[in-house]
């Protein structure tokens, strides 16, 4: 399965929790995590991840295509993706 086709299946299945975090936090934290992008919201002001793709690369500028791609498919859905600075502040780290 392509990282997009797994990406729109998991987007759809939480689309509910992204448009949770979307509100509460002003969008979500898209990074990578053991070589799968992590799509991360917040519960009770703590980092929870909503999901993660399967593996995508160890090589760095693989993994942030795949990183990029994700925003992309996010942002057509309506959710934004925000630094991972604006989100420690949207839950009160900073």
């Amino acid at each position: 399965m392509s990282i997009k086709t797994e990406a729109t299946k998991l987007i759809k299945s939480h689309l509910a929790e992204l448009n949770s975090a979307n509100e509460e936090l002003g969008g979500v934290f898209i990074t990578g995590l053991d070589g799968a992008v992590a799509v991360i919201g917040a519960e009770d002001s703590k980092k929870k991840i909503i999901f993660r793709t399967s593996f995508v690369s160890d090589n760095v500028n693989q993994l942030l295509d795949a990183q990029v791609l994700m925003q992309d498919l996010l942002e057509e859905e309506g959710i934004e993706a925000i630094s991972e600075h604006d989100f420690n502040i949207a839950i009160g780290e900073i």
